[in-house]
């Protein structure tokens, strides 16, 4: 009797590990978190995939990587995907939109409020927090990067590429 209740509970167990945890959003994706992302080493991965929500205080688009940054003031109870170093660029949570991405994720306007889907990470860098690459925004307008702008952000890649040990 001793041996089948241990089976039994050890059948359970099993049952239980395998078990997945439900995404935050249906927006997740799956893969690496930073493909597509420009020198990926600079970034640590806190969250694969984080939902935050906010107003957009601020929308520039880089030239050089073609990346879009969004810069978001958290509502309450998002604040905790802040760092101290996030209070440099006013409290805000920085939200990035590549290039590679710009034809399915909206670039949002500013003063606008919105959620948005990607990874949460720490950029080393900076040393702020942010999500990179942005999967999803849920509102604004689909404004796809230049040929010029992919063909720039793939250079970039590829270099980057090249610098990895």
């Amino acid at each position: 009797m001793l041996v089948i209740g241990l089976f039994l509970v050890c059948c359970t167990l099993a049952c239980s590990l395998r078990r997945q945890v439900a995404p935050p959003s249906p927006y997740c994706r799956g893969g690496g978190p930073l493909a597509g992302v420009y020198h990926p080493q600079r970034l640590v991965v806190k969250e694969r995939c984080a939902v935050a929500v906010g107003t957009v205080r601020k929308v520039v688009f880089e030239e050089y990587d073609g990346d879009v940054h969004v810069d978001l003031r958290p509502d309450p109870g998002y604040e905790r995907l802040l760092a101290d170093g996030n209070a440099r660029i006013g409290g805000n949570l920085v939200v990035e939109l590549i290039p590679q991405d710009r034809s399915r994720v909206a670039v949002p306007a500013a003063g606008s409020r919105v959620q948005v889907v990607g990874p949460w990470v720490a950029d080393g860098q900076h040393g702020w927090n942010e999500i990179h690459p942005a999967w999803w925004v849920s509102a604004g307008r689909i404004q796809p990067a230049t040929s010029a702008e992919l063909r720039r952000a793939q250079l970039l890649l590829q270099g980057s590429a090249s610098d990895d040990p």
